[in-house]
C-alpha cells in the first residue's frame, strides 16, 4: 500500500505565486479592472501591493502657472485624486504607492526593476487605426521590457 503525500502546509508560499505586484495608475487610467485584480491576488497570495503613479510632467497646471510637485507631492496627489477608487476596489487592504517622472511605459518598467516586482497588471484600452499607427502603446512597451511578467487586461468598462 502506497502513502499519501501529507498535505501542504497552507503557510508555505507558492513559488509561482507573485510576492510583489504592481499596478500602474494615472488619473486618467484609474485601472478599476487592475486593481479589482491584483487586490485579489494579493490577498490570496500575501502579496505585496505597489501602485505606481507615472507623470511624464513633473507639475500640473493651477488656476495661475504651471506648478513644479516632488515626487512625494505627485504620489500624495494622484492617492487623494484616486483615493475614491482605490477604496472601493481595494478596501483596506494595504498598499504602498511610488511616483516618477518619466515617460508611461519607461516610467513602470523602471519602477518595476526599482522595486523587485513580480507582476504588472495594467489595462490596455481600445484604440483607433490611426492611434496604432501613430501613438506607441503603453501596455505593448511594457510587456516588451518589463523584467518581470505582466498581465494585461482590457479596461473595465464601469
Amino acid at each position: 500500500m502506497t502513502e499519501r503525500p501529507a498535505k501542504e502546509n497552507k503557510t508555505m508560499h507558492n513559488p509561482l505565486a507573485p510576492r510583489t505586484i504592481m499596478v500602474p495608475m494615472t488619473a486618467d487610467r484609474p485601472a478599476r479592472l487592475a486593481l479589482r485584480a491584483s487586490g485579489q491576488m494579493a490577498r490570496e497570495h500575501g502579496s505585496r501591493l505597489i501602485l505606481a503613479y507615472v507623470s511624464s510632467e513633473p507639475g500640473h497646471m493651477e488656476q495661475i502657472g504651471f506648478k513644479l510637485e516632488s515626487l512625494d507631492q505627485i504620489r500624495d496627489r494622484m492617492e487623494g485624486e484616486l483615493g475614491a477608487i482605490i477604496q472601493e476596489e481595494l478596501g483596506d487592504l494595504p498598499h504602498e504607492a511610488v511616483a516618477r517622472v518619466d515617460d508611461l511605459g519607461d516610467g513602470v518598467v523602471a519602477l518595476a526593476q526599482e522595486h523587485g516586482v513580480d507582476l504588472i497588471v495594467l489595462e490596455t484600452r481600445p484604440r483607433s487605426l490611426l492611434q496604432r499607427v501613430f501613438v506607441p502603446s503603453v501596455s505593448a512597451k511594457v510587456v516588451h521590457h518589463a523584467p518581470c511578467a505582466v498581465l494585461v487586461l482590457p479596461a473595465a468598462s464601469i
